[in-house]
């Protein structure tokens, strides 16, 4: 029976976020958690998804019984977190079907994640990138690295209505990206520790919020940091430029392998975050019981966060020599804490069968 295994890394932003939008460089770097679509014949004709540790109660993804009066896919609001996911699953179907013409065959679609949700780590373009990417090569598409980015950020956008390019980029090429006015330079840099910690809804759990509702809460993250940069300009100009500076050092400090500088800046990026309103409590918490432990840098990472809109995201941490005592802290304050490390592997598709 022929399989297609397409596998992707999540994602983790070290400098830039937020001040990206206003023309300031970002990097990025793939981590080593990754998430897996396997592909593989059915019997019955259609679609079924499963996905591991959401129970989707065995559902078959009928199509053209969810399509509307518009012929677009209707929303799963019924399946709590599994309609988080699965919006990305059927709307990679959707428009792989449009584009390309892929069959109705029976094809089962297995979703295995080491990539929590709602956490600021790249899991919807993580499925977007490694769904196109399967059921392309299932289905006898042929498509090159760039195009199944391509493919994959147009079903994000579809999806949500907004997406950066940041994500699909580093789910599909790996490594490290370095990101300005909305283009994208891949760049080598050498392998950093971290540790991450998600607060909020870092789980594939039934409370997960929908896409959309995350794709609103980020939008009102930015509408926020965009109200403080009309209401004080000269002050956001001044941010602005800081955080492009740290950019540049924290390049040379990873050139120099220089983990005590690129602390140094990581704390000062997080405190340009926090003074344009995206730390809420519980993350400026955790920031604060790393570097009180002896942690050489810690930030928030993503878009953050704010009191009001739940308090949810994450946060890294360049741990030094006191990895385990920040560890343990971070988790009794409720964090799921993770080991990884930066610069990894793009997108694996491997075919039997």
């Amino acid at each position: 029976m022929k399989k297609v295994r397409a596998s992707v890394p999540a994602k983790v932003i070290l400098f830039g976020e937020h001040f990206v939008v206003y023309g300031t460089r970002a990097l990025a770097t793939a981590i080593d958690r990754r998430l897996t679509v396997d592909v593989t014949a059915r019997a019955k004709s259609g679609y079924h998804v499963t996905i591991e540790n959401i129970p989707t109660f065995g559902l078959e993804l009928d199509l053209e019984a969810r399509k509307g009066a518009d012929q677009t896919i209707q929303p799963y609001k019924d399946y709590g977190s599994a309609a988080q996911a699965l919006s990305y699953v059927t709307g990679a179907i959707e428009y792989l079907e449009e584009r390309y013409g892929i069959g109705d065959e029976g094809v089962h679609v297995a979703i295995t994640s080491g990539i929590p949700l709602s956490a600021g780590l790249g899991s919807s373009a993580a499925t977007c990138v490694a769904t196109v990417a399967a059921l392309t090569e299932y289905f006898g598409v042929r498509n090159d690295l760039e195009r199944i980015r391509s493919d994959a950020h147009a079903v994000e956008l579809r999806v949500q209505g907004a997406a950066s390019p940041i994500d699909t980029a580093i789910a599909t090429h790996g490594g490290y990206v370095l990101v300005e006015q909305g283009a994208v330079q891949h760049v080598q840099l050498p392998e950093l520790r971290l540790l991450v910690g998600c607060m909020g809804s870092i789980s594939l759990s039934m409370d997960t919020a929908k896409a959309g509702d995350l794709s609103l809460k980020t939008k009102a993250l930015i509408a926020g940091v965009r109200a403080r940069k009309e209401q004080f300009p000269a002050f956001f100009e001044a941010v602005c430029n800081a955080a492009e500076e740290l950019t540049t050092e924290a390049i040379q400090a990873l050139e120099a392998d220089d983990a005590v500088k690129l602390g140094t800046l990581l704390n000062s990026n997080h405190g340009l975050l926090d003074a344009i309103g995206v730390v809420p409590r519980r993350l400026s918490s955790l920031v604060k019981s790393a570097q009180s432990l002896g942690a050489l840098g810690a930030k928030v990472t993503g878009a953050g966060g704010s009191d009001e809109l739940g308090g949810i995201g994450s946060v890294l941490v360049l741990p030094g020599r006191h990895e385990e005592q920040i560890r343990a802290a971070m988790e009794l304050e409720g964090a799921l804490v993770m080991p990884v490390r930066t610069g990894g592997e793009g997108l694996k598709v491997e075919t039997s069968g």
